[in-house]
């Protein structure tokens, strides 16, 4: 089998080098920057990578602003662009493929899928993103952890996972959390609990408050109500958990961590990747 592995970060790098050790036939583009084994060809020209390709790997995410998602890379593609030059029946990878993309593949007769929509791929992720979120903290702080008090926004997969990590380090963990039944059961495994409009009287309480709502749910008053020195971590896609303009400027330290597992990870990162990606192809099978 052919893969075309095309823009992305060290994953995608890692992820080539995974496919061609697992005999299959593997050509990059806009990787020309990566690290990759000599056995492994970098195009020229993105038609000259997709071509006989029976399967196409856009980095996750695939897009930002419209354009291809590609840090190692000095093309500037719009996605897609990428995608008109794909052929009809090829499989398409990638991840938080946007809507626009995903109609112009499936009118190209493309088949497509995203892998940040498969439950295997999206939490063996989170782990990967919660170890990393745990990094970046201790990497940035002159404090441990242990005894630290923690906000985290949200009790999706990855604010589980993060929370108990947490807890195991010996944080004093708070999970601020729409639903009743999401405070219940951070509640259960050892975490305080509140809503968000409980925040205001408690956020000033907090070492390090990390958000993996991606939406604004610290208003600029919450903002002002926290501690001088705590630490911001934000772990959401766009538009994030909060102002971070308005956070700087404030005094407040902010740490944004888009595509987390690729800087903190990529070797494992990449493994999640094609395990997903493998998974996909038996079930299509």
């Amino acid at each position: 089998m052919k893969f075309a592995i095309v823009g992305g970060d060290a994953r995608l790098a890692f992820l080539a080098g995974l496919l061609w050790r697992d005999g299959h036939r593997v050509c990059t583009y806009a990787l020309e920057r990566a690290e990759l084994p000599r056995e492994i060809p970098k195009a020229g020209c993105i038609q000259g990578c997709v071509y006989g390709a029976d399967c196409v790997v856009l980095p996750t995410p695939a897009e930002t602003g419209g354009f291809l998602s590609a840090p190692l890379s000095n093309e500037h593609l719009r996605a897609e662009e990428v995608v008109s030059s794909l052929w009809q029946g090829q499989r398409l990878f990638g991840g938080r493929l946007g809507d626009t993309l995903c109609l112009s593949a499936l009118r190209q007769g493309l088949s497509v899928e995203d892998l940040t929509r498969r439950q295997d791929f999206a939490a063996l992720n989170a782990a990967v993103t919660a170890e990393g979120a745990i990094g970046e903290l201790m990497a940035n702080t002159d404090k441990t952890l242990w005894r630290s008090r923690v906000l985290v926004c949200g009790w999706g997969r990855i604010a589980k996972l993060l929370t108990l990590r947490l807890l195991g380090l010996g944080a004093e963990v708070c999970v601020a959390a729409r639903r009743a039944d999401a405070r219940v059961t951070a509640r259960a495994v050892g975490a305080e609990s509140c809503d968000f409009s409980e925040l205001e009287s408690v956020i000033g309480s907090f070492d390090f408050i990390v958000n993996t709502v991606p939406a604004r749910i610290l208003d600029d008053a919450l903002l002002c109500a926290a501690a001088d020195d705590a630490l911001l971590l934000e772990l959401a896609s766009a538009p994030g958990g909060f102002e971070r303009t308005l956070a700087e400027n404030i005094g407040l330290r902010v740490l944004s961590a888009p595509g987390l597992p690729g800087r903190y990870a990529p070797r494992r990162a990449a493994e999640v990747m094609c395990e997903a990606i493998y998974a996909a192809l038996e079930e299509e099978e």
